[in-house]
C-alpha cells in the first residue's frame, strides 16, 4: 500500500475523532470514505470539525518549523497526567515534527477499572483513553485492542491505520481523548450491555511525515452526542461499540 493511500484512509479516521467515540462506533453509514478529508457528517446528522490533509498537494500549507510553536500553528494539547492520574516519566518527550514521542509510557490499568460499577465503568474508560493514546504515540495497538469488542471494526481499521503510519517511518502527535461519564446513568439492558451517555474532550492530533504535518484533527469538546456500549465479563469491562445519544 502507497504512503498516499495510507494517509487517506488515516484521515477517514481522524475525521471520525472528531466525534470522540464515533470512532468506534461500528456499522456508522456515514464514516467518511477513504480520500474524504472535508467536513464529515456524524452519526447523529451533526457536523464534525474539518480533518486537514496537507502533505499530497493541497493548497494547505504544512508547517516547516521544527518547533511547531514558531508557526503559530496549534499544537496538540499534552496533559499533565495521561486520563487514569499515571503520571509521565521525567525522560518522556511528547512528539515534535522533528522526532516521535520518545520514552512513552505504557499504560496501567487501575484496580478499580475491574470493577462493575459507574465509577469502575469511568476508570476503565480512562485506561481505555490512555491505551488509545499510547497507540498514538507508538504504534502499538496491543494495549487498546485488548480492551476492545473484536466486533468493532471501525476500532480495528483505526488501530491498523494507525499503526500503518509508524510502520511507514512516519508518526502521530497528540490523540488524547477522554471520555466522561454523565453521572448516575450506568445501565444494563435485558442483553446484559451496559449503556452509558458520556461527553469528549479530544484535544486533537496531528500526522507527521517528512518532519511535516501531513494531516490533523483540530480538538473538539462535546457533552450530548454519544452513548457509549460496554460489557462486564469475567471479571473485565470490553469496550464494544458507541452510538448517537438515545439510539441503542
Amino acid at each position: 500500500m502507497g504512503d498516499a493511500l495510507k494517509r487517506r484512509k488515516l484521515a477517514a479516521s481522524l475525521a471520525a475523532l472528531a466525534l470522540g467515540l464515533t470512532l468506534a462506533g461500528c456499522g456508522n453509514s456515514n464514516d467518511p470514505e477513504p480520500g474524504d478529508t472535508s467536513t464529515s457528517t456524524s452519526a447523529d446528522g451533526g457536523s464534525s470539525p474539518t480533518v486537514s490533509e496537507t502533505g499530497d498537494g493541497s493548497s494547505d500549507s504544512p508547517s516547516s518549523s521544527p518547533d511547531p510553536s514558531a508557526s503559530g500553528d496549534w499544537w496538540p494539547e499534552q496533559p499533565e497526567t495521561m486520563a487514569t492520574g499515571q503520571e509521565f516519566p521525567d525522560d518522556f518527550e511528547p512528539a515534535t515534527l522533528e522526532h516521535p514521542a520518545r520514552n512513552v509510557p505504557k499504560p496501567v490499568m487501575p484496580e478499580e477499572a475491574k470493577q462493575e460499577t459507574e465509577a469502575g465503568a469511568q476508570a476503565f474508560l480512562d485506561y481505555r483513553a490512555d491505551a488509545q493514546w499510547y497507540l498514538m504515540q507508538t504504534g502499538d495497538a496491543s494495549l487498546v485492542r485488548e480492551v476492545t469488542s473484536k466486533s468493532c471494526e471501525a476500532c480495528e481499521r483505526q488501530f491498523t491505520q494507525t499503526a500503518d503510519v509508524y510502520s511507514s517511518g512516519h508518526w502521530a502527535a497528540g490523540g488524547l481523548e477522554t471520555y466522561q461519564i454523565i453521572p448516575d446513568s450506568l445501565s444494563m439492558s435485558e442483553n446484559g450491555i451496559y449503556t452509558v451517555p458520556v461527553g469528549v474532550n479530544n484535544r486533537g492530533a496531528k500526522i507527521i511525515e517528512n518532519k511535516e504535518v501531513a494531516i490533523e484533527q483540530e480538538p473538539i469538546k462535546s457533552t450530548d452526542d454519544l452513548d457509549a456500549s460496554l460489557a462486564f465479563e469475567g471479571g473485565s469491562w470490553v469496550y464494544i461499540t458507541a452510538s448517537p445519544r438515545g439510539s441503542l
